[in-house]
């Protein structure tokens, strides 16, 4: 478990993250000896989760994701039990008390994001689409993130005014909605992976419905670097492809990035000027 990794769970956790990382050796311990795991190999790239690869007692090689208990995990278990099926990751099992998911490795399990950007797109909708998007009353509904625009932490990014631009998205966003449904909440170049046996899978989701708009902004936005030509393209193309209503597509995009501005803010992420200079510009474009 990298320095990185903990800073991150402290910032974004607080109290709560520094019990949990005093505990973890005591955790991992536990969830091995009562699943007959051996730990191999921790990925350099940790985010919110620790993840490890792990053989079990029949020797299948296996990943590992453990963290903290509560809500939010506990949907994302709710939501990888509800996409089970063809394109998205296996899951072998489970303990919502702990935290934990042990789910089938990937080989060689390569990103979206190592593919040609030209490429890219028709791999992410063919991903998409093969999703089972049948609604739940089980899993928590987005607009639950957007408690988040509710007395903000004090920030240089987003003003008053460009909150309520967001909320009023929102409220038009629900008023047109044709129902809520399953969402990934996080579908982006680094959740869909390369199997070998299987071709291209989607691993990690948040464990959300709500409008079916939304499941496509975290593409959108990622790996971006700035190239403001490059979103505008995904814009069209998505768009295109999908048969969507462009400007609503737009709305519900500005509306879900002030959101994760205002996280990557209160979590001290560095990504916080660089999403608001992409927000800056869809604000523009409506």
């Amino acid at each position: 478990m990298n320095k990185r990794f903990k800073e991150k769970i402290k910032a974004a956790f607080g109290e709560r993250g520094n019990l949990w990382l005093e505990q973890f050796p005591g955790t991992l311990e536990v969830i091995c000896n009562k699943w007959g795991l051996t730990v191999e190999e921790e990925p350099a790239n940790l985010s919110y989760n620790y993840v490890a690869y792990v053989k079990d007692a029949m020797n299948r090689s296996l990943v590992l994701k453990i963290g903290i208990p509560g809500y939010d995990f506990s949907n994302e278990i709710k939501a990888t039990k509800e996409f089970q099926g063809e394109g998205f990751v296996k899951l072998y099992n489970y303990d919502e008390k702990l935290g934990c998911l042990l789910l089938e490795r990937l080989t060689p399990g390569k990103m979206l994001k190592e593919v040609e950007k030209d490429e890219q797109i028709d791999i992410y909708l063919t991903v998409w689409n093969r999703f089972n998007r049948q609604t739940s009353e089980d899993l928590s509904h987005i607009h639950n993130w957007f408690n988040a625009l509710v007395n903000p932490v004090s920030n240089d990014f987003v003003t008053d005014e460009q909150i309520e631009t967001a909320l009023l998205y929102k409220r038009e966003i629900e008023e047109s909605s044709r129902g809520n449904v399953h969402l990934h909440g996080d579908l982006h170049h680094e959740n869909i992976l390369f199997d070998e046996e299987q071709g291209w899978v989607a691993i990690d989701p948040k464990g959300v419905q709500g409008d079916i708009y939304y499941d496509y902004i975290s593409f959108l936005f990622n790996e971006i670097n700035g190239d403001l030509v490059l979103l505008e393209t995904r814009l069209k193309q998505i768009t295109s492809k999908q048969a969507l209503e462009e400007q609503r597509l737009r709305k519900a995009a500005i509306a879900l990035l002030t959101v994760q501005v205002i996280w990557a803010v209160e979590d001290g992420a560095e990504e916080a000027e660089e999403m608001n200079e992409v927000l800056a510009y869809l604000r523009g474009s409506v």
